[in-house]
């Protein structure tokens, strides 16, 4: 029998100081586990990075795939937390950071390859039996709808992949999925052939382990919280698992954070700073941030987006977008991503008159400025802020309203090429839901850079404070 020892995590989100923890365990249970003649592994299922940390951010997640290098992470899944921000062209230097392709066996190119920085299969041989590594990602509509990707059914893809490598000599095969336990289950049910899948993506905690269509399936949760540990027998013939034991160990304060680790942190944050202390631009005035009126914020936004989209006549844009303002002065990168981290794309898109008054009727209403989304990280969706027109609103009745353009009232039907984001267009906001596949979306450029570029363009600036909305 050969002693295999699988340690998981998930969904990390750039929870640095509890990775720091969980290398110290790492490497004491390797040690162990190595010493009385095992073997063990350290497994990450996708989105190790995140924009709650700055470094992260600025280099559009490949900081973090260092430290997961630095922490000795054997292969890592492709999550869906960059390339479904900043697109496809971001993940191959993702793999430039971690050392190595990530496993990723269903994300496609329109011409049949797969993307760039990625594997779909990794064969490793230890003690005379091979183990074949799969790796899958959620197929999110998006990647096919914005980035123009072809993203494969793991149901339909899994059956050959499994088979061409049981081809190769692979005796034990293992799923790294970041495609949400929720649907690796009812996977497991579906495809024979997996004798394990390691699971991401919903941030869900399995122990003990599910055993599915003799498949065992098993997730760490989130954010550090849990080190997953599966303890398997294998049959040194035939590969298969004849006892297992499953366990999620709990990263407390009293663990203590491994040293080489943190030297590697200070590394990359030594290295980032000439990034975050680079000028971007000067402000003569303050902006500032308020959720639930129009402010310089908003307003920098609406008119970034407005020069920055090919043929804009019209910008809107909530202020959601931004956490907080910009203080006058020396405006440097710390200083604008730190303000506004959204990963929001510039959109563009064909509407006329009557689509742009529904979208500021339902963004004008009180309940929808106030309401918190999931992907605003939890802020309110804020104010609706504008560029190129003015709006004059009946106090009595918001649902009535003129839109002017250099004086003269717009007509419902008249159309206009209007930039804003994705999420302005989204179905989770759902002010003016469209389809992805009627806006131009330019990827991988995302809001802060737009307004990077602007204020590289335009300082020293003062910032606009005229009210665009008025209410008579």
């Amino acid at each position: 029998m050969i002693r295999l020892t699988l340690l998981h995590t998930n969904d990390l989100h750039g929870r640095i100081q509890q990775l720091a923890q969980i290398v110290t365990l790492v490497k004491q249970i390797r040690s162990d586990v190595t010493q009385s003649g095992g073997i063990c592994f350290y497994f990450d299922c996708g989105d190790s990075e995140d924009t709650t940390q700055l470094e992260s951010c600025l280099t559009r997640g490949a900081s973090m795939h260092t430290l997961m290098k630095a922490a000795e992470c054997d292969l890592a899944a492709l999550g869906n937390a960059i390339p479904i921000r900043y697109g496809p062209q971001a993940v191959e230097n993702l793999a430039k950071a971690y050392g190595k392709p990530l496993l990723c066996a269903n994300l496609f190119e329109k011409n049949g390859d797969l993307i760039k920085g990625v594997e779909p299969y990794k064969i490793i041989e230890v003690k005379g039996i091979k183990l074949g590594f799969i790796g899958i990602t959620d197929p999110m509509r998006s990647y096919g709808t914005i980035f123009g990707l072809d993203p494969k059914d793991p149901k339909e893809l899994l059956p050959q992949m499994i088979e061409q490598v049981r081809a190769l000599g692979a005796q034990t095969v293992i799923l790294l999925s970041h495609f949400a336990s929720k649907n690796d289950i009812p996977l497991a049910d579906k495809v024979s052939g997996m004798d394990v899948i390691i699971s991401g993506h919903d941030h869900r905690q399995i122990s003990p382990p599910l055993e599915v269509n003799g498949t065992l399936i098993v997730e760490s949760g989130e954010f550090g919280e849990m080190l997953g540990r599966l303890d398997i027998l294998l049959d040194e013939k035939s590969g298969k698992v004849r006892k297992s034991h499953g366990e999620l160990i709990p990263i407390t304060d009293g663990i203590s954070q491994d040293q080489d680790f943190l030297n590697a942190v200070k590394l990359q944050e030594e290295q980032a700073e000439n990034l975050m202390s680079e000028e971007v631009g000067h402000l003569l005035q303050s902006v500032d941030c308020i959720s639930d009126k129009e402010c310089a914020s908003g307003n920098l936004l609406a008119d970034a987006l407005l020069e920055y989209v090919d043929g804009a006549e019209l910008a809107f844009v909530i202020n959601g977008h931004w956490t907080n303002g910009l203080a006058s002065g020396k405006v440097t990168q710390r200083d604008l991503y730190t303000a506004n981290r959204s990963a929001g794309n510039p959109a563009r898109i064909k509407l006329n008159g009557k689509q742009i008054q529904n979208f500021l009727t339902e963004a004008l209403k009180t309940e929808n400025i106030e309401r918190k989304l999931h992907p605003l990280r939890g802020k309110e969706c804020g104010w609706p802020h504008i560029a190129g027109m003015r709006v004059v609103v009946d106090s009595k009745n918001p649902g009535k309203m003129e839109i002017l353009i250099n004086g003269r009232s717009i007509k419902p039907q008249e159309e206009f090429v209007v930039a804003a984001s994705d999420m302005e267009f989204s179905e989770i906001l759902g002010y003016l839901p469209i389809p992805d596949e009627e806006i131009e979306y330019e990827v991988p450029t995302i809001l802060p850079e737009v307004v990077e570029i602007y204020l590289k363009k335009h300082s020293p600036l003062m910032p606009d404070n005229i009210k665009r909305i008025r209410f008579i």
